[in-house]
């Protein structure tokens, strides 16, 4: 028995229908560009993959009517706190959001769609499937990094639960966990086990919580330290704490830093360290400084022309986008420049563009994003 595989076209391809995805199309649909999303699994799907307790740490609030939109929304013209009505939407709930958006644009997504491969065939991006050989002009990388779980930033990861992996952190058993990262994931991991009495012992490479920054990319949120302050009893927290190695022994799990400081746990350790990105299914079509790939003024890969990127792996010098209040600034970016490759009426872009710059969805000056808070 063989599986057929079938061939299709359009203009514009799209991976992954995440908020960056699902965004992005929205611009596209306005122009009427001819595209498709393909995702390998469902809209929102990482999303729906959070932990049941973790909330977005970025708060919703409806101030469309004042062209001030809400922080999380993917378009200008909807909000998740209209939508959720809630502030700190769960994962669940926002692809919610997202589905009512998909629905309400109609926008054309195929699921199912695993990529296995990508060809660049002289003009044409060769998308092969499991059972599909999709081609196209125009290739939008969105697939985000959520299910693309870090490991191996210390020897014996392996005996670790990335945080990721957790479907609730009230699920857990035993009375006491480690937790290996400080940044968001591993505060977040920290605050929930508090809150269901167990001991906590947070190991955290830097020093987080005095780390002050007016860029949200790398300093704790308002919303996150409010939730340590309510639990700060409850962990032990560890500055500098740069693990070397976990090993398993008789009495469960022996964790070392690199500082030759022991912890002992009976539980598993949570692996917080954070994420790699969907782009190493596609590296040999980007090249990369410092884990981050490098990209034109149009978000275009430096050396695969036609092939872009929108999302949260974003990054322009110091700014990088990994936020969606920041990655949607950069949509409209994107959209014009494939709108104009296909001979798009200009006028119609203008008036797409001007209409994002209204609501500060389109950012292409870059030194704005040096200004520091000053009070």
């Amino acid at each position: 028995m063989f599986l057929q595989v079938t061939i299709s076209y359009t203009d514009v391809t799209i991976i992954g229908a995440g908020a960056a995805g699902i965004g992005i199309a929205v611009q596209l649909t306005k122009l009427r560009i001819d595209f498709i999303i393909l995702e390998k699994d469902s809209i929102g799907s990482s999303f729906k993959k959070w932990p049941k307790e973790t909330r977005f740490i970025s708060p919703s609030f409806t101030g469309n009517f004042f062209k001030m939109p809400d922080l999380n929304a993917i378009t200008p013209d909807s909000s998740p706190a209209y939508t959720l009505l809630t502030e700190h939407p769960s994962g669940k709930e926002y692809a919610t959001y997202l589905e009512n958006v998909a629905k309400h644009y109609e926008i054309p997504i195929k699921t199912g769609q695993q990529v296995k491969k990508l060809i660049k065939k002289e003009d044409l991006f060769e998308i092969q499937t499991q059972n599909q050989t999709h081609k196209t002009k125009h290739l939008i990388w969105a697939a985000g990094e959520y299910q693309y779980k870090k490991q191996g930033n210390f020897k014996g990861s392996k005996h670790c639960t990335h945080n990721s992996e957790i479907k609730s952190f009230k699920e857990l058993k035993g009375e006491e966990y480690i937790i290996i990262g400080g940044y968001e994931s591993g505060f977040d991991a920290a605050i929930h086990l508090a809150k269901t009495n167990k001991k906590v012992t947070l190991l955290d490479s830097h020093n987080h919580i005095d780390l002050v920054n007016s860029d949200s990319s790398y300093s704790l949120s308002p919303y996150t330290r409010d939730q340590i302050k309510k639990q700060a009893e409850k962990i032990e927290y560890y500055t500098n704490a740069r693990v070397k190695e976990v090993k398993q022994n008789k009495q469960g799990y022996e964790v070392t830093l690199e500082s030759s400081k022991k912890f002992q746990t009976k539980n598993k350790p949570i692996n917080a360290t954070g994420f790699d990105s969907s782009l190493k299914l596609v590296k040999e079509h980007f090249e990369f400084e410092k884990d981050y790939p490098l990209l034109t003024e149009h978000d275009e890969s430096t050396t695969t022309k036609n092939l872009y990127l929108t999302g949260p792996q974003v990054k322009h010098e110091n700014a990088l986008f990994c936020f969606i209040y920041k990655f949607r600034q950069r949509f409209g970016i994107i959209t014009k420049k494939i709108a104009e490759d296909l001979n798009v009426n200009k006028e119609e872009i203008d008036e797409l563009v001007q209409e994002l710059k209204e609501y500060n969805f389109y950012l292409e000056d870059l030194s704005c994003c040096e200004n520091e808070c000053e009070c």
